[in-house]
């Protein structure tokens, strides 16, 4: 027993011992650290176009992100550098308002944009609207050609306008749902070459609809500086000009007048009413037998009524007094020259949009809801509705209903107008 005891304490020494004295392993030596590759250079691309013009291009990544801030163009051609994860280029074209929608994937180190390369409608506008109102509230969706819906919650402060942005080209649907499940709907087919740069669709509704009156202006959000319009200037310093040389012209006539043939002079001022004094032709002696000696003779002038000028000078050119009631405006100077608006109705308002029956749609120094004509009796009426840059009357900025008659001048923005 005593034996199998000191075998046994002579094993367990010898295992730990052992233990002791084994290698421990090594650990493997980290990999060196691997070289940083420099960042993949912008990719390039020259953008060609039929001929010059205002132009903006601007890069998105795959989720439809902006990449950079639009870029402005006014060349034919323009190197444009995109970033490595840009994925779309667009390239807005300002005069026709079209969009042009580019994969970054298949351009080539020349792009050229063909007519057929605008394939989207920057902006399109809705106008909403019941009874020629602004309608409150609707629910409006709109389907493009290529089967793609988007659908916009129309409040009342949109005032019954919705725009919707990068619509492709070909046929689109309009449709609102208002009210107790009432629908309407409205089709049109937008076309690269139009008139308008924003094209605009004519949404009605019928049925019992909330609607909205016309605003007086007090929500304008146009923040243009409040001074005199440049056309207005240009046309006071031509009619300045022209009533100066008149006048001269006039006063130069009438000494020459009275200086050659004051009898003729007397005559044509008697018929006006005016007596100018008598000139003595007798000698220092007072007889009549003794007449002053008579001047070369001159050639015979026109009488005044037929001399082509005023009898009197004025400041200003003459006017025509016309009689009778204005029937319609004409615009002469501005972005609608040349158009004629009817005056045939008791209540006219004139504004930016299309809504109203004086649509000015095209210039944008007028304001949304700019001014109203009024007719009470045989009298014509303008007034200003708080629009930002004014409305004037014969080159006179308006505060109150003013009247207006065939003859007037009207300015709003940009647009000059005669009244007929």
């Amino acid at each position: 027993m005593r034996a199998f005891l000191l075998i046994a304490l002579f094993g367990f020494l010898f295992g730990l011992s052992g233990a002791q004295t084994e290698t421990k392993p090594t650990k493997p030596a980290p990999p060196p650290p691997a070289e940083s590759k420099p960042a993949p250079k912008p990719r390039e691309t020259t953008l060609e176009f039929a001929q010059e013009g205002e132009r903006w291009w601007w890069a998105e990544d795959g989720k439809g992100n902006p990449l950079n801030p639009p870029q402005k163009t006014g060349d034919a051609s323009v190197n444009v550098k995109l970033p490595e994860s840009a994925e779309t280029l667009w390239v807005y074209d300002a005069k026709s308002g079209n969009l042009a929608q580019l994969k970054v994937a298949e351009l080539k180190e020349k792009t050229e944009l063909k007519s057929d390369s605008w394939t989207h409608v920057a902006r399109l506008q809705v106008n909403v609207k019941a009874q020629d109102k602004p309608v409150a509230s609707a629910l409006v969706s709109l389907t493009d050609a290529t089967g793609g819906t988007r659908t916009q919650v129309l409040e009342p402060s949109a005032e019954g306008i919705l725009v919707f942005e990068r619509v492709p080209l070909g046929k689109v649907e309009v449709a609102a749902r208002y009210g107790d499940e009432q629908k309407a709907s409205q089709e049109t087919t937008l076309k690269a070459e139009r008139e308008l740069r924003v094209p605009i669709i004519e949404l009605a509704l019928s049925g019992t609809v909330a609607t909205l009156e016309p605003t007086k202006g007090a929500g304008e959000t146009e923040a243009k500086a409040e001074e005199t319009p440049q056309v207005s200037r240009i046309g006071a310093i031509v009619m300045f000009v022209i009533a100066l040389a008149l006048a001269v012209g006039v006063i130069y006539f009438l000494i020459r007048l009275a200086t050659q043939k004051p009898q003729q002079l007397g005559e044509a001022m008697s018929k006006l009413g005016v007596e100018l004094p008598q000139v003595a032709t007798s000698g220092a002696g007072g007889s009549a037998g003794s007449a002053a000696p008579s001047a070369p003779p001159q050639p015979d002038l026109p009488p005044l009524e037929t001399a082509g000028v005023p009898p009197t000078a004025t400041v200003a050119p003459p006017t025509v007094v016309a009689t009778g009631p204005a029937t319609r405006i004409v615009a002469t100077q501005g972005p609608h020259a040349g158009q004629a608006f009817e005056i045939n109705a008791d209540l006219l308002t004139i504004g930016r949009e299309a809504i109203h029956p004086i649509a000015l749609v095209n210039d944008m120094g007028v304001s949304r809801n700019h001014a109203q004509i009024t007719r009470q009796g045989d009298q014509t009426l303008i007034e200003d509705l708080g629009s930002t840059n004014g409305t004037y009357v014969n080159g006179v900025r308006i505060s109150a209903p003013t009247p207006i008659k065939p003859g007037d001048t009207l300015q709003l923005g940009a647009s000059l107008f005669r009244v007929e």
